[in-house]
């Protein structure tokens, strides 16, 4: 049906309106809200301590996405005014969804591992020497004993698209000139007769492993691992620590790989902490970027003279 003359000039002027300021911003900042709490409530250990709250905040947010998106839609139809509607749907999708990607994935590196640690034991004044990993399977932090240190000239690298760096963990020296038991490439021999304990990290060593400046290995402080718990890593690390056993002869039966640190609880609350620390920054940016976007979506919705 042809619209009439005055009614067409109406709509036309209509669509030729510039973009409210007060739609912009009330989008973006609707669009920040929706971001802020998947963020937080997927990432965060509320998804812990209450996983109703967790999962129903999100939950009520993708309710109100779907009923802005009906009305947008149902008023496109009957050719009402609905881009403000539209633009503000779309946003509160976008919002919900990066916010729950990105808390998901921070959920993993942080309160996840955080959750594991607090269920494996910890250990205190185990010689690395002496001791076996065998005896530590279950351990999640081991504080050394005195005089226990990283052996940062003998570490070694594993490449595999990132760098995998291992050293020793020792309290005797690897090398010497007495009467201890050697291999035949002239390298004492733990008492335990095996070297189990390594510190190691991804790409914080030169090529050849040395200079080795994994976590705090430098530092005089750090007598302290806390366990590697992820399993993809752990296979890299166990390549290369099979790369030093054939080199030095010295045998690694049960390794147990650790970040060397100062404190493992300072770092254990870390990964707890994770979302909660870098939400305030993460949703500023999103904050000026919804901006933005909202800005785009009202002059694109307006181009396709959507009312």
């Amino acid at each position: 049906m042809k619209l009439r003359a005055e009614t067409s000039f109406l709509l036309q002027k209509q669509v030729k309106q510039a973009v409210g300021p007060l739609e912009t911003i009330g989008t973006a900042l609707l669009s920040t809200l929706a971001f802020a709490t998947a963020l937080c409530c997927i990432g965060g250990t509320i998804r812990t301590s209450s996983p109703t709250v967790a999962m129903l905040a999100p939950a009520l947010l993708a309710i109100l996405a779907l009923f802005t998106n009906y009305v947008g839609i149902a008023r496109y139809r009957s050719q009402r005014p609905a881009r403000a509607w539209l633009v503000v749907s779309l946003s509160l999708w976008a919002g919900l969804a990066l916010g729950a990607v990105l808390g998901n994935s921070y959920w993993y590196s942080g309160v996840a591992k955080y959750n594991e640690y607090q269920q494996m034991a910890s250990y205190v004044n185990v010689d690395p020497s002496v001791d076996k990993g065998s005896s530590f399977m279950d351990a999640g932090a081991i504080y050394f004993k005195d005089g226990s240190s990283v052996d940062l000239t003998k570490a070694i690298a594993f490449r595999n698209g990132l760098t995998y760096c291992v050293a020793p963990i020792y309290s005797d020296p690897l090398e010497g000139t007495g009467n201890e038991r050697k291999t035949a490439a002239g390298f004492v021999v733990p008492k335990s007769r095996t070297l189990d304990f390594w510190a190691v990290g991804t790409d914080c060593c030169g090529t050849t492993g040395t200079p080795f400046q994994c976590h705090d290995a430098t530092s005089p402080f750090a007598r302290s691992g806390l366990r590697i718990v992820e399993d993809n890593h752990k296979a890299m690390y166990q390549l290369a620590v099979q790369e030093w056993t054939a080199t030095t002869g010295i045998p690694a039966k049960n390794p147990l790989f650790f970040q060397w640190v100062v404190d493992p609880i300072a770092e254990q609350e870390h990964y707890r902490s994770l979302v909660s620390n870098k939400a305030p920054k993460l949703t500023f940016g999103y904050a000026l970027a919804a901006l933005f976007v909202a800005y785009m979506l009202h002059m694109l919705l307006r181009h396709f003279k959507v009312l």
